[in-house]
């Protein structure tokens, strides 16, 4: 799962959809905030289900980075940043990032290796000697395009760039080396065929697609 961008009821609508349980993974790659309108609340639904013993695994996203960075370089232009961005609900009354935010977000990888995949926000700098020391690359690459190759073996999946459900179906069926599963949760405006959540399981390609429901309420 990837980009949930402050919709939270999308999110949980999502999870009931995939019967997850704790026999499960989740992969989150990223970007679980702004834009939509429940950022705290996607935050804190998945610190609650770590809390409940549900095994969920969350990467470090453009927005987490750029949170972090302004958190630590400039508090004071917090609300220049996230009020554009929906989610003022990030701050205290003080108009800090809330600490239990900051302590999740900094433990935050960039990148899973996992038996055949590689799981990141962004892609990877294919010019690099080694890929996996580009942070900055992980959340921001764009655009991210493997043809022939995979990377150390691996295919890769990633966010960051809202695809078409059509494409995304295509990426996973034709067996791409790099498999894009941004649909553009609060990107509805692009036109048929995005603005849901969607979740694509490793093992058996199965797609589910959530229609974003956030910002219809």
């Amino acid at each position: 799962m990837a980009d949930i961008h402050g919709c939270a009821l999308t999110f949980r609508a999502l999870l009931e959809k995939v019967a997850l349980t704790k026999e499960d993974q989740l992969f989150i790659l990223g970007d679980l905030i702004n834009r939509g309108p429940r950022s705290s609340e996607v935050v804190d639904h998945v610190m609650q289900l770590l809390t409940e013993g549900y095994e969920v695994h969350a990467l470090r996203g453009n927005h987490e980075e750029i949170l972090l960075h302004i958190a630590k370089t400039g508090p004071g232009e917090l609300p220049l940043l996230l009020q554009p961005r929906n989610a003022m609900d990030m701050l205290n009354g003080r108009g800090k990032v809330k600490k239990r935010f900051l302590r999740y977000f900094r433990t935050l990888p960039y990148c899973f290796e996992l038996d055949g995949f590689y799981l990141v926000h962004a892609g990877f700098n294919l010019r690099a000697v080694d890929p996996l020391t580009d942070l900055h690359a992980m959340v921001w690459q764009r655009p991210f395009v493997l043809k022939d190759s995979l990377v150390n073996g691996r295919r890769v999946v990633h966010g960051h760039q809202p695809r078409s459900m059509g494409r995304i179906r295509k990426m996973v069926e034709g067996g791409l080396p790099a498999i894009c599963i941004d649909n553009g949760c609060t990107h509805g405006y692009m036109g048929e065929g995005y603005g849901a959540l969607v979740c694509l399981d490793l093992d058996s390609g199965e797609l589910w697609r959530k229609r974003n429901i956030d910002l219809r309420r």
